[in-house]
């Protein structure tokens, strides 16, 4: 037995299994994934890894599965895919998502998958149950569910990393009275309190890290960069979802002709990130500005933004390189099902609370149209877009 010190649990104990596991390449290389992706833009002590965050929902994930009455091998297995379960995840974590799975055709989680099978002679229990875990596909959802192990470590140390101290979660009530019944997941009412105070730390953190105007900037120009490496170097998609965010900000340098720490620069994209020379938005408006029947509108009508980007350069007198389209994607509006036993029987936590539903217009307030530039080209930038857009 070994144990790992956490800042949110004191120490997390592991066995030796689990121990191997974690010293495997392909999980020692979450250690330099950043968890919060270009955050770091916003909230300079949001550095914490992937790595960590595994530890921790391999930890969380075990304590619900005991608060469940779990078999032991049961209680294994969801630890290894709280462990496991962002294996496969692409540099910068959720920044590169569109630009690599687009290109790839098909979900991180499926280099997730290909890894567990790959690392199935660590560990004990059966490579599938635990990919079925990962994608929410048992009975108990432990660590793709509504209420779960991936949720509550984030929550927290994110609030932690970022300074949102009024952002914490009482997961030892939550995990306390975490209960089966009728082969699903209940909480007993004891755990409402706790339960409102989860949503309400998401509902923050949605407005707060997730949702900043400067992080967006900065994510938009990634994705840009890593499409302009992709399209102009010999490297594929499938290489830049086995590199670590290291590997990826040397080759995005080298590509913009520097070896060392860049020099300032206003014309390379990835350079201006590492500096921290973010463009501005030039347009930026969601649904209490322009209604959410137009912004949903602009959703479903315009998919490519890089005709429109060239278009809004045109009109703006700008190279086409100066404007970045930031399209909204929509919320899902799929409502969290989480299950609350009173004493008069088990009801939807929906039914007994707003905040589910709070959660919900929250997304919308979030989803956004942006447009970006060079400070420089901001008003010429705006005054196309707006008459682009018809706004």
């Amino acid at each position: 037995m070994k144990n790992i010190r956490d800042p949110l649990y004191g120490f997390i104990t592991v066995d030796e299994m689990e121990l191997d596991v974690i010293s495997a390449p392909a999980v020692q290389r979450l250690r330099r994934v950043a968890h919060l992706g270009l955050s770091d833009a916003v909230y300079p002590s949001a550095t914490h890894s992937r790595f960590e965050h595994s530890l921790g929902v391999m930890h969380l994930a075990g304590e619900l599965a005991e608060s469940l009455g779990l078999p032991e091998e049961t209680i294994q297995a969801y630890r290894i895919a709280g462990l496991l379960h962002d294996v496969g995840h692409s540099p910068f974590s959720h920044a590169l998502e569109e630009v690599i799975e687009e290109r790839l055709g098909f979900e991180h989680e499926r280099q997730s998958e290909r890894i567990i099978r790959e690392l199935d002679d660590l560990y004990a229990p059966d490579a599938e149950f635990v990919i079925d875990i990962i994608h929410g596909d048992t009975k108990y959802d432990l660590v793709a569910g509504a209420i779960d192990a991936d949720r509550l470590d984030y929550l927290q140390r994110d609030a932690r990393r970022t300074g949102f101290r009024n952002s914490s979660v009482d997961v030892r009530t939550i995990v306390k009275f975490a209960r089966t019944h009728d082969d699903r997941i209940v909480f007993d009412k004891k755990a409402v309190q706790a339960i409102e105070d989860m949503f309400s730390a998401r509902l923050r953190m949605l407005k707060t890290i997730a949702g900043h105007h400067a992080t967006r900037i900065a994510e938009a120009m990634l994705r840009r960069a890593v499409t302009e490496f992709l399209d102009e170097t010999e490297y594929t998609a499938e290489d830049v979802l086995t590199w670590d965010d290291y590997q990826l900000h040397t080759r995005l340098l080298e590509h913009e002709g520097h070896e060392s720490i860049p020099a300032k620069t206003d014309s390379q994209l990835y350079t201006r990130i590492a500096n921290r020379n973010l463009y501005k938005r030039a347009l930026y408006v969601n649904e209490n500005a322009i209604g959410r029947e137009t912004l949903s509108e602009i959703a479903r009508e315009y998919e490519e933004p890089t005709s429109i980007e060239a278009r809004i350069a045109a009109d703006a007198g700008v190279s086409p390189q100066q404007v970045i389209v930031d399209l909204p994607s929509l919320p899902d509006g799929e409502r969290a099902h989480v299950h609350i036993m009173m004493a008069d029987g088990v009801q939807e936590f929906s039914d007994i609370s707003p905040t589910p539903s709070h959660l919900v217009d929250v997304q919308w307030r979030n989803t956004t149209l942006g447009v970006y530039a060079p400070r420089r080209d901001v008003d010429a930038v705006q005054a196309a877009a707006e008459t682009y857009f018809g706004l």
